[in-house]
C-alpha cells in the first residue's frame, strides 16, 4: 500500500488491498478511513501495531460495504491489555455485506459479540486462527449462510458449549454450515450436544489435533 495514502484524494477504486501496519508511524490504521471505494478483498496485517479502539475506529471499516472478504491478523507478542485488544476488535467490526472473514493471531480473551450478529446474513466463511488467549467460542449457530467454519489454535478452549449454538431458537442451529474443522485445539475435552438436530447440512467433519477431546459425542450428534 502507498505510504501517503490518506493523500490519495482522487482514488476512485482500489480492488483487493494488503495494509501493512508499521511500528513507526509512517503508516498507521487511520489511513484507510481516508479509502472510500475499496472493492472485493482486504487485509490488515500487523494489527498489534494498532494502540487503542480510537486509532482503529478512525479505519471506518464497518462503512466500506463493498469489501467482501476481510482478513484481520495480528502477529508477535502477548498482549498488555486483554480489554484494550477487544475493544480494538470491537472497532474493526465488517460491513453487513462481507462474504469471508477471517481472524488471525487475535491476543484477547474474548472474542467481540459482533461476531453472531444476525445481520451478517451474506457471511459464508468465516476463520478463527491462533487466538490462543481466548478462553470461550463466539455463538456462530444463528449466521444465517454459514457454510464453512474452521477453529484452529485456540489453545484455551476446554469445551464446545451450548452457547456456540446461538440463542434458543426454532430455527436449527449451523442450519447452513457444509464443512466444520477443528484443529489445533489440545485443551478441548467436551462437546455439548443439544439435540435438535445440529448441523443438518454438514457434508464434512475434520478435527485434527485434539488429543484430549472423547469421539463418542459424535454418535450423538449426528443421531438428532
Amino acid at each position: 500500500m502507498p505510504l501517503h495514502l490518506s493523500m490519495l484524494k482522487r482514488l476512485h477504486m482500489l480492488v483487493g488491498a494488503k495494509f501493512l501496519l508499521t511500528g513507526c508511524g509512517s503508516l498507521r490504521i487511520g489511513d484507510l478511513g481516508e479509502v472510500h471505494n475499496l472493492y472485493g478483498s482486504l487485509s490488515i496485517l500487523e494489527l498489534q501495531n494498532v494502540v487503542d479502539r480510537t486509532e482503529a475506529l478512525k479505519a471506518n471499516i464497518k462503512e466500506k460495504e463493498h469489501v467482501e472478504k476481510l482478513s484481520l491478523e495480528w502477529r508477535g507478542s502477548i498482549a498488555n491489555n486483554s480489554q484494550t485488544e477487544r475493544d480494538i476488535l470491537d472497532e474493526l467490526r465488517p460491513n453487513s455485506n462481507i462474504k469471508e472473514l477471517r481472524i488471525t493471531g487475535y491476543r484477547g480473551t474474548k472474542l467481540p459479540n459482533w461476531l453472531s450478529d444476525h445481520s451478517f446474513l451474506k457471511l459464508e466463511e468465516l476463520s478463527l486462527s491462533n487466538c490462543k488467549d481466548c478462553d470461550s467460542l463466539p455463538a456462530l449457530g444463528q449466521l444465517p449462510s454459514l457454510k464453512f467454519l474452521a477453529i484452529r489454535g485456540m489453545h484455551r478452549i476446554t469445551e464446545v458449549t451450548k452457547e456456540f449454538y446461538g440463542s434458543s431458537s426454532s430455527r436449527k442451529p449451523f442450519n447452513s454450515l457444509e464443512k466444520l474443522k477443528f484443529a489445533d485445539m489440545p485443551e478441548l475435552e467436551k462437546w455439548c450436544v443439544l439435540g435438535k438436530g445440529e448441523f443438518p447440512a454438514l457434508q464434512g467433519l475434520s478435527i485434527k489435533d485434539c488429543p484430549k477431546l472423547i469421539g463418542s459425542f459424535l454418535k450423538l450428534l449426528f443421531l438428532n
